[in-house]
């Protein structure tokens, strides 16, 4: 029983614990707070690489190399600066390099997103592929169509459609006449008007040649087959419409005007035969009157100054009307190139009014391809045959004569190698017409290359 504990002692000992066990927490140390789990420190931001620079558009522009054309890289850098998306490059290529490059390039896929053409191989290049037509672009975006001489317009088609817009028209080499007033007070004669006929300027200059002391009536030569202002003043042409006949040795009237420009050397010696012409000219006092175009208005005015009073008429009339031809230089886009909206855009700006302002009035070139600068009073006010110009080409058709088979070239050699030996009357005319309309027809009988 000793060893036994008795229910008594039992509680005593739990009494005793339920005493000490509070003041044992107390005395024991207190537990030091758990600590929360650390929190992961916030990512610091890192710093990001600039975005590459967007590449450029890569673009280029042909222009013609000129000082006279100085306008063109003007407009070229005003658009480059309005888009600066746009790496612009702008070329000068001399005119008559630009034919043959065009085509070069093209073979090589690498021709300009824009580039400009003069109406004598215009139509080769289209017809090769160079081109990208115009008509889709201009209805969804007018660039003025109604201010543009309808004429250019017309010449800028191929097929009925549209591959440029000109930035120059013109109405031919032939087209206006300068006369000596001077001359013509000394023998009494009275000036001529817009009205004047060919017979009445063929009898100024019988009345005003004085060809033994080197002194001629005129210097009228169509040089060229598409200076046919005086067979389409006879009522016919030097080719048909459709550019597939040559005419003059055809058509009777054709030939009446080709005897009328042999006749002024042969039969009235009133212009200067081949061996006759040199060191003659207008502006040094020994030619009564002279053909000139519109673009050489204000070359002339400088060349003649102070030295006689002169005057521009426009070519006289002919028996059935007073006959021109148009040429025109225009502006294209590339037909592969990758960004034609663009390229459009940038014709649109060359071609534009704003454009033929700083042509004549910065540049000192004649009228562009619009009827507003034609028109303009500031070009009036240099020479009002501007504004009848104008009026004579919106009024009367002038195509320019391009053969079906567009070889252009060929005709135009074929031309200079043997209607100058006519026209200068070192062949028969009957034969050498003859001789000349074989050569012409043959050229013109070939397919299109």
């Amino acid at each position: 029983m000793s060893k036994q504990m008795t229910r008594r002692t039992l509680l005593k000992s739990a009494l005793v614990l339920a005493v000490m066990a509070p003041l044992a927490q107390a005395c024991a140390p207190k537990a030091e707070p758990t600590a929360a789990p650390a929190q992961p420190k916030p990512t610091e931001p890192k710093a990001q690489a600039p975005a590459p620079a967007k590449e450029k558009i890569k673009m280029s522009i042909a222009t013609y190399a000129a000082t006279h054309n100085d306008w063109q890289r003007v407009m070229a850098k005003k658009w480059a600066a309005e888009h600066p998306e746009v790496e612009l490059t702008i070329d000068e290529v001399p005119y008559g390099e630009m034919n043959k490059k065009q085509l070069a390039l093209l073979a090589t896929g690498n021709l300009w997103d824009v580039s400009f053409s003069g109406i004598k191989w215009y139509p080769f290049s289209v017809v090769k592929g160079c081109f990208l037509p115009l008509d889709d672009y201009v209805a969804a975006k007018d660039p003025g169509m109604d201010d543009f001489l309808p004429v250019g317009i017309e010449t800028a088609k191929w097929d009925g459609k549209l591959y440029g817009l000109p930035y120059l028209v013109h109405p031919g080499n032939v087209a206006l006449i300068g006369t000596n007033l001077d001359m013509l007070a000394a023998k009494g004669i009275q000036p001529p008007t817009d009205d004047w006929t060919m017979e009445q300027y063929l009898e100024l200059c019988v009345k005003t040649a004085d060809p033994d002391n080197k002194v001629f009536g005129t210097n009228y030569l169509s040089s060229n087959f598409y200076d046919c202002a005086p067979f389409r003043s006879f009522g016919s042409d030097v080719i048909d419409k459709e550019g597939k006949k040559f005419l003059v040795g055809a058509d009777p009237k054709a030939t009446e005007a080709a005897k009328w420009i042999t006749d002024l050397r042969v039969k009235y010696h009133v212009a200067p035969r081949r061996e006759e012409a040199e060191g003659l000219s207008f502006q040094a006092g020994n030619m009564v009157t002279r053909t000139l175009g519109t673009y050489w208005v204000r070359g002339i005015a400088e060349e003649v100054g102070d030295k006689f009073k002169y005057q521009l008429n426009l070519h006289p009339k002919g028996p059935e009307k007073r006959g021109y031809q148009v040429f025109t230089e225009m502006f294209s886009v590339y037909s592969k190139s990758k960004y034609p909206d663009l390229a459009y855009d940038l014709v649109v700006l060359e071609t534009s009014e704003e454009a033929g302002i700083e042509a004549v009035e910065v540049n000192k070139v004649q009228p562009t391809g619009r009827k507003s600068i034609w028109n303009r009073p500031s070009v009036v006010q240099i020479n009002d045959i501007y504004a009848r110009a104008a009026e004579w080409m919106a009024t009367t058709e002038g195509p320019f004569p391009m053969p079906y088979n567009v070889r252009f070239q060929e005709l135009q050699d074929t031309w200079a190698n043997n209607a100058l030996d006519v026209f200068f009357g070192e062949i028969p005319f009957e034969e050498g017409i003859e001789k000349l309309r074989k050569a012409c027809q043959a050229v013109m009988d070939l397919p299109r290359p």
